[in-house]
């Protein structure tokens, strides 16, 4: 039952993601309707029906309206239940369910723009912040704090130093989200040494991970390409959240 609620939870908010997607970057005026990908055309208020119009069709220039929409719900989707196998306190799992649908935001823009905008990263990193110092304090769990800052600090850092190293292979946006993840991949569970073994799970996971996407792309379009580096990120620090054995 717990697991139906977050499916219809996520697939409410979905198209909600959706909007944020299509308009964030462009910093355009928010309306409550999906526009074509093709010719960017309004599809009306009905298009915010999540499953029921995956496979619509654009009424002006006849093209699916877009698979951007269905891959932000199914993501979405995917992320809340697999979250809520992992954690069982609602005061805990609010948070992470937080951050799966900043990173399928940000993924997807990323993956579409090669851009991760401010206006996306820096609420939401307000927002992360504000909610683990709230459930800390119910929860009795001031070394999560430190630990959470900590993390921040040092996979923020991090990618700041390679930022400044090599500006073209890592930009800002890069940085600024990596703040988000190290303050929850920190948060999972007290103690220095610990955050330390996540952050360079995630460092190891997103690097590997987008170079082997890269070298699929440049061999398989036989050019090379620029490969957003959010989505690794993004993927890399879900997959340690959902795997490490820490608990908050």
């Amino acid at each position: 039952m717990r697991l139906l609620a977050l499916i219809a939870v996520a697939l409410i908010l979905g198209p909600f993601l959706g909007i944020v997607v299509d308009r964030a970057a462009g910093r355009l005026r928010v309306q409550f309707e999906h526009r074509c990908v093709s010719c960017q055309a309004g599809q009306g208020t009905s298009s915010m029906i999540p499953v029921l119009t995956w496979f619509r069709s654009c009424g002006r220039c006849g093209r699916h309206k877009g698979v951007r929409y269905p891959a932000v719900d199914l993501m979405l989707v995917a992320s809340f239940v697999l979250l809520g196998r992992r954690f069982d306190d609602p005061r805990v799992l609010m948070p992470y369910l937080l951050l799966s649908a900043v990173l399928v935001t940000l993924s997807v823009i990323d993956a579409e723009t090669h851009l991760l905008p401010n206006n996306v990263v820096w609420p939401s990193i307000l927002a992360g912040l504000f909610l683990v110092l709230v459930v800390s304090g119910e929860l009795g769990y001031e070394q999560g704090i430190y630990s959470a800052l900590f993390g921040a600090g040092l996979l923020g850092g991090t990618l700041g130093l390679l930022h400044v190293a090599y500006e073209p292979g890592m930009g800002r946006g890069d940085v600024k989200l990596a703040l988000l993840l190290g303050l929850f991949v920190g948060w999972i569970e007290p103690g220095l040494i610990g955050t330390v073994q996540r952050i360079l799970y995630v460092m190891l996971l997103a690097f590997g991970g987008a170079g082997v996407v890269g070298l699929a792309y440049n061999m398989i379009r036989r050019r090379k390409g620029e490969i957003p580096f959010g989505p690794a990120l993004a993927v890399a620090t879900m997959l340690v959240v959902l795997v490490s054995p820490g608990l908050i």
